[in-house]
């Protein structure tokens, strides 16, 4: 996520940045910046990061929903 934010260099422009974000998003149900990340290589329930890849962001909350299901896994 913080590669959203510091931004990639735009290939074929010098000193050109495309930036994703302004800052990392607060998560509602912890109330910090720090979330949950999945990867491509990782297994689809895994809550271990690979560093690979990020195609998933998560709540780190321990909490359940009204339904019984927990935050982490909507």
């Amino acid at each position: 996520m913080e590669t959203l934010v510091k931004g990639v260099n735009l290939v074929g422009k010098l000193d050109r940045k495309q930036k994703f974000l302004r800052r990392i998003p607060i998560d509602p149900m912890t109330g910090t910046t720090e979330w949950g990340l999945r990867s491509y290589q990782d297994e689809h329930d895994s809550f271990a990061w690979g560093g690979q890849n990020v195609y998933d962001v998560y709540t780190l909350s321990e909490a359940k929903a009204l339904d019984g299901s927990y935050y982490k896994d909507w």
